[in-house]
């Protein structure tokens, strides 16, 4: 894993934009497209459904983890709420990031690049995004046509590009009971 700044993310998405499609304004993503949808997925209510949402997200599109190709965790806000319950959150991520010699704090920098063979990390790095509410984006290596974003008002959805990748995720996430939602396309897709 390699921890960025905020401008280094925005670099990256500018540099594969032609690859991806996505569009940066400040530190809200969204698709300048006409196909472009989203999915809306209610928010984990137990312990349990925080694992299992965090291991989805973390293998949305793909069946294997071989199929991984690595991703971008940006977590755009992390101060919601009480700052004495929010810095348990930001301890536990800054003790894992400690584990690949990154020493600054997340309001310093916040965006993730995982390697192909971190589908585990990033599904772990996902678990606070969950529990302490913050908003975060996860675009995904290889897979150019959508990215997920959990949001601080208790929910989290898929951003796609097409309607082909719309039709497949929203099988894929059947058991997850989405909606197509006209709320997050108002606001990710213009």
């Amino acid at each position: 894993m390699n921890v960025v700044i905020d401008t280094e993310v925005l670099k990256s998405l500018e540099a594969n934009k032609w690859s991806h499609g996505i569009q940066a304004e400040g530190t809200k993503l969204y698709y300048a497209d006409p196909n472009a949808n989203c999915i809306e997925l209610e928010y984990p209510s137990t312990p349990l459904r925080v694992a299992y949402f965090s291991r989805v997200a973390s293998m949305m599109g793909i069946e294997d983890e071989q199929m991984f190709y690595g991703a971008l965790l940006w977590i755009t806000l992390s101060t919601i709420g009480s700052p004495q319950v929010e810095k348990s959150g930001w301890k536990m991520v800054e003790k894992m990031r400690q584990g690949y010699g990154e020493n600054r704090s997340l309001q310093t920098a916040n965006g993730h690049f995982f390697r192909s063979d971190e589908i585990a990390e990033l599904a772990a790095f996902l678990v606070p995004c969950f529990v302490f509410g913050w908003d975060a984006y996860v675009v995904p290596n290889g897979m150019n046509d959508f990215f997920i974003h959990i949001s601080h008002d208790q929910y989290w959805g898929v951003v796609v590009r097409t309607r082909e990748r719309f039709e497949a995720l929203f099988t894929q996430l059947k058991d997850m009971n989405p909606m197509e939602s006209p709320a997050m396309r108002g606001r990710f897709c213009r």
